[in-house]
């Protein structure tokens, strides 16, 4: 007898003779397609697959470099930090540093950010550039985010706000608002799918995911971006913690089945993920990590206590992914569990599978398990993303990491008998001749909500296995020169790691087109890897100013709204740019490909690039088939974003604030424009001003204008039809203030 999974009934025992006949294709299927993460010791995606497969455990002692900020919330004037003691846990390296120019966020602005909303800012705009759609690539498109997060913390920033600031500016309030952590890069980059935070506990993320999948289903996302974050804002010992009701480990380390297991260590992080249709993917030319087959979550009801899990739910959520996923439950061949740790929680996870597996067949240990938590930790709300990236990982790279401490079986688990076995070594994930890698990931909360999703290896797309030959453009840039030659060193390493691997026309494509370019520009002419390494590393001892080459060509450009009082040599009028690009997209529609490029022709686009050109680079590739692929993203140059008790930020009055001008030939400027540029200085937290700047290119908003209008009418300065709105120029603000006091309408 044959039987489609999704038919059977799920509480319906089968013979072992029943077999689910295999769906291959699926339109129902959904492929990861950016990846990125900042989890433990690992600041991204390579570190933490590396620490997987070395084995290596990120539970340690707390930072030093962080512990000033902890003590400084909990003592601002008491002689009892000393006695404060740290938990150990799989920490972030820091928390304070971020990229706020990145992201036109005043710096003043960022200081009052949560860390939690921040860090997944940086996160989720990384997990687009690994898909090759950076910049505004994604602007207007029905892309939703999702995000597992709780606000569970003892300490949450806003609290620390009012530890260590004498009064709290309004303008705090966005930036500790949760539903704001998930929608802040919806309104970066005009994302028009649903934004929504989700709270079912430790389960929070991976059902994130699973919404997001249901959403692109459905119709209601093109795109989605799920994720989670996790931030330990109070890393204090204490006597109370919960390692007396066996739910937090002893010593910190989290031995998942093993007779040892007494609760489960801690960690922090951030992850996200790029989801999009698996059929528009191909079609696209995407790079995909993995395939979403189907998912499932569900509710424990009632049980023993409202967070003791159920074991009989956890079974129907697995059996309802596998129904979702239409797929044979033999073709299983790794699990990632939910692996608590606990003496009660091992035992019901392990025979909830084995009760799964039972129904289909009594084949024994075919089946590897492991956990993410023997690494780093719960992350709460953020452990499922953890564990669903590791399964994508080790898909894509075909191999099984070791799942640690494990030496010898939990007493109350019978693993000889059972369906799987502890994968407690790395190992090449083996699997029959033919036959794609699947495996399970679970995520069981606290508040009795458990999700499990069936994950599916990604069908080799390797595209243009022939070499072809040169030349090639790499265009690399950044906001400003040090973070372009950081862009340039992680390259060179990128590309003497994967020398053997990849083809350099899709590196080149997916650095060109799917990348914003900044106004510090590096463009490369080159007819392999090995000479385009030389001429990085090149670049890497030179200065860039100086570099005079007939194929690497470096310049920085400045818009600014005319040319009437044009300073520099960088400064291009926004009509000079529309017409350096209008000649550069002309000149490579003739070209029709990089291959048919002369000398003359690169160094005529090279000029018009560093001039500021903004090229349509898809121009350049009609005549070839390449496809995105995984390069490295965009550099960011963090600084320390946080409110330090000894340079408390006013919310009140007016602080003198000295602000450099500049952007007139003649350097000089009326008292109107001395007086709103301070102003602007405090707001914005900048030291040097362009009088062509626009205020909210600078990092200001709604409220800073407000804030703004309220400085102006302190100082008797009338401001009665006079606007700060996008597009108009500090200079021209100044004018109308001006004008308003000679009509004398205060």
């Amino acid at each position: 007898m044959r039987k489609k999974l999704i038919d059977f009934e799920i509480n319906a025992p089968l013979s072992q003779n029943d077999k689910i006949q295999l769906t291959t294709i699926s339109n129902k299927d959904i492929a990861v397609i950016g990846l990125s993460c900042r989890i433990g010791k690992s600041n991204d995606v390579n570190l933490f697959w590396q620490n997987l497969c070395n084995g290596n455990d990120d539970i340690r002692e707390f930072p030093d470099a962080r512990k000033d900020d902890i003590r400084r919330a909990l003592f601002s004037e008491s002689s009892e930090e000393d006695k404060l003691l740290f938990s150990r846990s799989a920490f972030l390296d820091e928390i304070d540093k971020f990229d706020h120019q990145f992201f036109s966020i005043s710096r003043i602005e960022a200081n009052l950010i949560d860390p939690n909303q921040r860090l997944f800012l940086e996160t989720a705009y990384a997990a687009i550039e690994d898909a090759g759609y950076g910049g505004r690539r994604l602007s207007g498109s029905q892309t939703g985010v999702f995000l597992g997060y709780s606000g569970d913390s003892a300490l949450e920033y806003k609290h620390y706000l009012k530890t260590v600031l004498s009064d709290v500016p309004a303008l705090s309030m966005s930036g500790n608002a949760k539903s704001i952590i998930a929608s802040r890069i919806s309104y970066f980059l005009d994302l028009k799918g649903p934004s929504m935070l989700v709270d079912t506990a430790c389960s929070s993320s991976l059902v994130a995911i699973h919404l997001a999948c249901k959403s692109i289903r459905s119709g209601e996302c093109d795109l989605a971006i799920a994720g989670g974050v996790k931030i330990i804002a109070l890393p204090v010992d204490s006597t109370s913690d919960g390692h007396h009701t066996g739910i937090k480990s002893s010593d910190g380390f989290t031995k998942t089945f093993d007779d040892r297991s007494d609760g489960m260590g801690s960690g922090e992080g951030t992850a996200a993920v790029l989801l999009k249709p698996l059929q528009q993917a191909i079609n696209d030319g995407d790079h995909i990590y993995a395939v979403v087959k189907g998912s499932a979550w569900n509710q424990d009801g009632t049980s023993v206590s409202i967070t003791a899990p159920n074991g009989s739910a956890q079974e129907h959520v697995i059996l309802k992914a596998w129904q979702d996923a239409e797929i044979n439950p033999e073709t299983i061949s790794y699990i990632e569990a939910n692996g608590t740790g606990t003496k009660l929680g091992d035992p019901i996870e392990v025979q909830a599978i084995t009760s799964a597996f039972r129904k289909f067949t009594n084949r024994k240990q075919f089946c590897a398990i492991g956990s993410v938590k023997s690494n780093v930790g719960s992350l709460d709300h953020a452990s499922g993303i953890v564990g669903f990236i590791k399964a994508v990982l080790a898909l894509k790279n075909r191999k099984l990491p070791p799942s640690l401490h494990f030496e010898r079986p939990n007493r109350n688990i019978e693993f000889v008998d059972s369906p799987i076995y502890v994968n407690n070594k790395l190992s090449e994930w083996e699997t029959e001749p033919g036959a794609l890698r699947r495996c399970g990931v679970s995520s069981f909360g606290l508040s009795g909500t458990n999700c499990h999703i069936v994950l599916e290896e990604a069908i080799s797309s390797e595209s243009n296995p022939i070499v072809e030959k040169g030349p090639y453009i790499l265009a690399l840039s950044a906001m400003f020169p040090e973070g372009l030659k950081q862009l340039v060193n992680v390259y060179r390493t990128f590309l003497i790691n994967t020398l053997e691997q990849g083809n350099l026309g899709d590196i080149c494509f997916t650095a060109n087109w799917g990348r914003l370019h900044y106004s510090h520009r590096l463009i490369i002419k080159t007819s392999s890897k090995e000479e385009l390494i030389e001429k990085l590393d090149w670049i890497c001892n030179n200065e860039m100013s100086t570099i005079r080459h007939n194929e690497i060509y470096y310049g920085v450009h400045n818009v600014v709204p005319d040319l009437k009082s044009k300073r520099s040599e960088a400064d291009i009028a926004a009509t000079e740019q529309e017409l350096f690009s209008l000649q550069a997209n002309k000149l490579i529609s003739v070209i029709g490909s990089a291959q048919q490029m002369v000398d003359f022709t690169f160094t005529k686009l090279a000029k018009l690039y560093i001039l500021g050109a903004d090229i349509e680079w898809s121009l350049l590739y009609t005549d070839k088939d390449y496809r995105k692929v995984s390069v490295p993203i965009y550099p960011f140059m963090r600084s320390r974003c946080w409110p330090d008790i000894h340079n408390e930020i006013q919310s009140d009055g007016l602080a003198h604030h000295s602000v450099s001008l500049f952007g007139r030939l003649s350097g000089e400027y009326t008292l109107m424009e001395y007086l709103l540029a301070s102003i602007w200085g405090r707001l914005l937290d900048i030291q040097e001003l362009n009088i062509h700047s626009d205020f909210f290119q600078l990092g200001g908003h709604s409220l800073l204008v407000i804030q703004c209008e309220v400085e102006l009418e302190k100082l008797k300065v009338p401001i009665d039809g006079v606007v700060i709105e996008p597009g108009l120029t500090f200079e021209q603000i100044a004018k109308n203030l001006e004008l308003n006091i000679d009509k004398g309408g205060a």
